[in-house]
């Protein structure tokens, strides 16, 4: 499952289905590790927050942290202020940490404040690419989003996850086309792809060798009728 580092941070463009992979990765590193923490940083986008199925997450094991004010009856109360607890996070040894972040370079200044704490320790940033999105339909764009990112944050991105689906109409070609994206993208950067992930209830993979590991996901950010 990639290299266990205490720290992963996930980024991508809106849309790229970058919080369904986060809590995906959540709840396999529960199953490998235990003791994790996910942070919703995502203070940007109002819709699909990993806080939505945060009593899903506990009560499976996985700590919860969320910019949300007050409690998690209060879903629809949320400023751009972030939880002291994240500070804790970034700090303490004890929860293997996934921080889920804004999904454009503004998103990203959020990170930036705690960029001091992850320089001085090992942390893995990863790029999330849903090659069916207009914005990051090209290697030029992905690496101009790429590039705002890592300025915002003052962080670098160390792995590029392949994400790429149409929600329950995703078929094998899409993930094709996001495994030739992605290989470009790495080509270019010298990054490596850590992940190709796919929806195991719709695609078989079957011999189709993909850039990175093949990670199974489940639609857990969207209820049925979406």
């Amino acid at each position: 499952m990639g290299r266990k580092l205490r720290l992963t941070i996930i980024v991508g463009h809106y849309g790229s289905g970058k919080t369904e992979f986060a809590v995906n990765y959540a709840m396999k590193m529960q199953d490998l590790y235990g003791d994790v923490a996910i942070a919703d940083l995502d203070i940007v986008n109002p819709y699909f927050r990993t806080r939505e199925i945060a009593e899903r997450l506990e009560n499976k094991g996985i700590r919860v942290i969320s910019s949300v004010i007050g409690n998690k009856d209060s879903l629809s109360i949320s400023a751009p202020a972030l939880s002291p607890e994240l500070n804790g996070l970034f700090q303490t040894e004890k929860y293997f940490g996934i921080i889920d972040v804004g999904g454009n370079p503004v998103g990203a200044t959020a990170l930036a404040r705690f960029a001091h704490y992850l320089v001085e320790q090992d942390y893995n940033m990863y790029m999330v690419v849903n090659a069916n999105r207009p914005e990051t339909q090209s290697a030029d764009e992905v690496i101009a989003f790429w590039e705002g990112i890592e300025d915002k944050s003052n962080l670098k991105i160390n792995g590029i996850i392949n994400n790429t689906h149409m929600i329950r109409q995703t078929a094998l070609e899409d993930v094709r086309r996001g495994d030739r994206l992605a290989k470009a993208v790495s080509a270019r950067t010298g990054i490596p792809v850590i992940y190709t992930s796919y929806i195991e209830e719709m695609v078989e993979l079957g011999a189709y060798q993909t850039a990175g590991e093949p990670f199974a996901m489940e639609l857990l950010m969207r209820p049925e009728w979406l």
